[in-house]
């Protein structure tokens, strides 16, 4: 990734205005980082890079059962026979190995614990809202796609891509996954995130070009089961969208600009609620470390 690059998503903007501290550290101090990148010969930029990786063992979880959930999605596309325990089997080998590079060690016990939380929310699958409907007459067509392939907007890559889409009667639904929310309706900032999608879907050729002929979902696993919300998209929606997005490319562009990798960590604001302190690889330097 070039340098200059900004990089918009909801995980990123989020890190960035709950703790500005932790948001340069990573992005900017660590850039470039990774085993392999190209300034992981930087001790300094390595070791930067390796603390915010770090997760927490919930955390590593919902991504190998985002990775399960794909794979379901993937299968149903292709016709495929999905089976309880094939996929058992490759959660746990995704769970083993994503503790091995976050830990450096393996608990089975507490491989089989992240299995108890995490494996129910695949086998629930075909339960859930609009998911259960794939493959039947009342869905025209759909196809699954790479929410990780980035949407650029001028030198900003920007994931707006949805995990999925469907033509039901004359709207396309733009549909979002999520292993893990705590509320089936997003909130404000949340709703304008999810309209980011429209942007996405105006701008493919193959598309309406009328924000009212799409249908947004949220569908995420809240308290043991699968739930959905959907709005009909509009014009509004999608100007609100690209209001945010342009003012959140700005304070992620400044962030940037105004800080450097040898930039005084200290000078930067930091989580003064501690809420998300616990997830976080660098709280043992952090100034607000109050932990014994």
């Amino acid at each position: 990734m070039s340098r200059k690059t900004i990089v918009w998503s909801p995980s990123r903007i989020r890190t960035l205005n709950e703790c500005p501290r932790r948001y340069v550290h990573f992005h900017v101090v660590g850039n470039g980082g990774w085993p392999g990148g190209p300034r992981a010969q930087d001790e300094n930029v390595a070791l930067a890079w390796h603390l915010g990786s770090k997760r927490k063992h919930s955390d590593l979880m919902l991504r190998a059962t985002a990775d399960g959930v794909k794979d379901w999605i993937l299968m149903k596309y292709r016709g495929e026979k999905w089976t309880e325990k094939s996929a058992k089997n490759e959660m746990t080998a995704r769970m083993r190995c994503k503790l091995k590079e976050n830990c450096g060690d393996i608990d089975d016990v507490l491989v089989k614990k992240m299995m108890v939380d995490g494996f129910p929310r695949l086998s629930a699958l075909e339960r859930a809202p609009l998911i259960s409907q794939l493959g039947s007459e009342r869905v025209e067509e759909w196809m699954p796609l790479n929410r990780l392939e980035p949407h650029w907007v001028g030198n900003s890559r920007v994931y707006t891509v949805p995990d999925l889409i469907a033509k039901i009667g004359d709207k396309w639904h733009l549909v979002r996954l999520t292993t893990q929310m705590w509320r089936r309706v997003p909130s404000e900032i949340q709703q304008l995130e999810l309209g980011v999608m429209l942007k996405w879907a105006l701008e493919e050729p193959s598309l309406p070009n009328s924000a009212e002929q799409f249908v947004i979902h949220r569908i995420g696993w809240v308290h043991h089961r699968w739930l959905g919300w959907r709005k009909i998209g509009s014009a509004v929606w999608n100007d609100a969208s690209q209001i945010m997005l342009a003012h959140d490319l700005k304070e992620l562009r400044f962030m940037h600009l105004t800080n450097r990798e040898d930039s005084i960590l200290d000078n930067l604001a930091t989580d003064n609620s501690k809420q998300h302190c616990s997830n976080c690889g660098y709280r043992k330097e952090c100034p607000q470390n109050n932990h014994n």
